[in-house]
């Protein structure tokens, strides 16, 4: 269960648990099915919203983000009223209301946010995030569940119980993670902030007089999508092709490829369109077809190589570019000389990613 409303949540209902569970709980609950491609949707024109308050912008995951807003206090009355912005801006972009935190560093910015009621928002002042989390529940501390546990065991139910431990102790019970542990636990967070890049992207959308099915009618419109994005690439080519559909049930069908070359050719993209379709048709008649092109890229040339050793690196490059604009980062990183003449191995390379 992804989440339940407060009524439910007063019978005991959270978020994680089984269906069956929530409805011994609440009996009375109606259980509504998940829309993943709306929650998406909605969750992407609130990430672009934000972009324009800063340009630092962290995609945490669905429905948690943080934002840099450091230099941002000239331009609001004080941090309170900054706070109420993000708010308006999260409302004003997707129509739901939003928690916000302030505070220096994410969890403790996440935490403020917890215990903001929707719509509301809460501000740590700098050097108070100790303080802050003291009364709170330890399930709040973004470490793994069985440390939790742990905790619980020892009869540690706030984070404040696990503040007034000290750092030898913690670590003789879990490690090398006992130090962040403790300090998370008095307000102390240096997990950096990881910006999603702003990548570039159009997109065209067609709707039906009345809903339509058939693969040869999603096909057509498909390709008149196509056409219409055509003038807007520009000479450029298109790493990633995205179709979203409402259906006739008022659910949402998706389908994202992120294709392993930029492809501009126009033929080629209306047969990856045509197989996506014929792989996984909308499930109900359609009311509305949306076509995406991203990862925008200058087309490019290949140039034949003799040897092995130069098509193996071609192809590593690709695939590398192929997962940054997967995954919005390059997963895979490469040492780089710093201090080789140090005597200390950590300091002689760092690991940096990888742009292919």
């Amino acid at each position: 269960m992804l989440d339940c409303s407060f009524s439910a949540g007063a019978d005991g209902v959270r978020p994680g648990m089984v269906i069956r569970q929530a409805l011994a709980n609440c009996p009375d609950a109606v259980v509504l099915p998940p829309d993943p491609v709306l929650y998406r949707s909605k969750w992407e024109s609130i990430l672009e919203a934000l972009g324009g308050v800063s340009p630092e912008v962290e995609d945490e995951e669905l429905g948690r983000a943080f934002v840099n807003l450091r230099g941002l206090d000239s331009h609001y009355r004080d941090d309170d009223a900054l706070a109420d912005h993000l708010v308006e801006t999260v409302h004003a972009a997707s129509g739901l209301t939003a928690s916000v935190g302030l505070a220096d560093g994410k969890f403790a910015a996440f935490a403020a946010a917890t215990c903001s009621p929707s719509g509301a928002s809460t501000v740590v002042p700098a050097g108070s995030e100790g303080e802050f989390l003291v009364p709170l529940d330890v399930g709040l501390l973004p470490i793994d569940a069985d440390v939790i546990s742990r905790l619980r065991l020892f009869g540690l139910e706030t984070i404040g119980g696990v503040a007034e431990l000290t750092v030898p102790e913690l670590q003789s019970q879990f490690g090398f993670g006992g130090k962040r542990l403790w300090q998370l636990a008095n307000g102390v967070d240096e997990s950096p902030l990881r910006p999603q890049p702003a990548m570039e992207r159009v997109e065209a959308t067609l709707t039906f007089e009345a809903p339509v099915a058939g693969i040869d009618v999603m096909v057509a419109a498909a390709k008149q999508l196509l056409s219409r994005l055509r003038p807007s690439l520009r000479g450029r080519a298109a790493r990633e092709l995205g179709l979203q559909a409402e259906l006739e049930s008022g659910r949402g069908w998706e389908r994202r490829l992120v294709m392993r070359e930029a492809v501009s050719d126009a033929e080629r993209l209306a047969f990856v369109l045509r197989s996506s379709l014929l792989n996984s048709p909308p499930t109900n008649a359609v009311r509305s077809i949306s076509l995406r092109l991203g990862g925008l890229t200058g087309e490019t040339g290949k140039q034949l190589s003799l040897g092995e050793r130069g098509r193996l690196q071609r192809q590593l490059e690709e695939t590398i570019r192929q997962l940054k604009t997967r995954y919005g980062y390059s997963p895979v990183f490469s040492c780089v000389d710093v201090e080789p003449w140090s005597v200390i191995p950590e300091e002689r390379q760092i690991l940096v990613e990888s742009d292919g």
